[in-house]
Formats: C-alpha cells, sequence, structure tokens
C-alpha cells in the first residue's frame, strides 16, 4: 500500500515494471480478482486443510487469490522464478543498500513451518539444510500449491519446485530435494 500511494500506480503495475519487465519475465504477473491462470500451468490440489488419509482431493486451480495480494497472490512459473531469484541473489534487481538490507535476517519463533531453522529478512530467508550448508530465498504457498526457489548465496546454484498438492508433506519433499541437490557443507 506504501508503493501505491507513493508512486500513484497499482502493486500489479509496479512489479510489472519495476521486476517482470527488466527481467524479462513470461509468466509472472498479479491476477487481481482473475480467478483463471493464464497460459499453460499445473492444476492445483487441495484438501482445503481437512485432515485425514481420506479426505477429499479438490481442484481449486480456479481461485480468486486477490486476498493474498502482495502476501501471494501472484501467479509465476518456475523459470520466471529461477530468473528472477538468480537476479535476486546476484545483486542485479536492487540497490546495494536495498539488496544487503534483504540479508539482514533474523531468527524465526519456535514452531515456524518450515524445519532448518529458518530466518527472515525483508524478502528473503535463509534455511540451514541438515548437511550444515545454508541456502538463500523464499517459498510460499496458497491451496493447492507450494513454491519455492532457495540457491547459494551468489546465485550460481539454485533449486524451484513446485507441488501442486497441499497435503503429503509438500514442504519436507522440498527440504528432501534441497539436501539433494545441495548436500553437506564443504
Amino acid at each position: 500500500m506504501i508503493t501505491e500511494r507513493v508512486t500513484g500506480e497499482t502493486f500489479a503495475e509496479q512489479v510489472a515494471r519495476r521486476v517482470v519487465r527488466p527481467l524479462g519475465l513470461t509468466g509472472t504477473y498479479v491476477p487481481g480478482d482473475e480467478a483463471e491462470i493464464r497460459g499453460p500451468h499445473a492444476r492445483h490440489y487441495s484438501t482445503n486443510h481437512v485432515p485425514g488419509a481420506d479426505a477429499e482431493v479438490h481442484d481449486v486451480t480456479e481461485m480468486n487469490a486477490s486476498a493474498a495480494w502482495a502476501a501471494g497472490g501472484m501467479v509465476s512459473h518456475a523459470a520466471d522464478l529461477d530468473r528472477f531469484f538468480t537476479a535476486l541473489l546476484q545483486d542485479r534487481l536492487l540497490p546495494r543498500a536495498q539488496h544487503e538490507e534483504m540479508f539482514a535476517t533474523a531468527p524465526t519463533p519456535e514452531g515456524k513451518w518450515i524445519p532448518g531453522a529458518p530466518t527472515y529478512g525483508l524478502g528473503m530467508s535463509s534455511l540451514r539444510l541438515p548437511g550444515g550448508r545454508t541456502v538463500w530465498g523464499m517459498g510460499g504457498a496458497i491451496n493447492g500449491s507450494f513454491s519455492f526457489a532457495y540457491g547459494t548465496r551468489d546465485g550460481e546454484r539454485l533449486v524451484v519446485q513446485n507441488v501442486n498438492g497441499d497435503w503429503n508433506d509438500p514442504i519436507g519433499l522440498f527440504m528432501e530435494v534441497l539436501e539433494a541437490e545441495f548436500g553437506p557443507a564443504d
């Protein structure tokens, strides 16, 4: 809301002008009230938070995500997330002082939903993997879809993953993928 007040442009216009166009992203946008996802995409499946192995699974691909707005009401695909996080980690997106501020992280409270003792900064988090290596990035979720992008601090190696179902521990799955890719600390 601060960005909108200062610039006179909507959040969606700012994302397009400052991130999407400069990085050449082709599948990233803020849908607002749109329920359908533009272009090719995976379907999203959810139990709608009903516990139990026999919970009914629903196709929730078409939903109005405007309630998530700047906290996750965006659409993207893996290639765009890779390009965005590589540019962000390699300090090619923000002025130097803002970039450094993003990486000034603090520990999260006990019980945060991501394992690995995550720390959070201004739009950036770090995870310490079981083997001791620290990776940087961010993850997010909405009904039926979990997306994560984490990599080395220099952006030379990155893993982007989307799980299109919100049961069977998608976060644990992603942690296993990160550990397999980045392995133990040197």
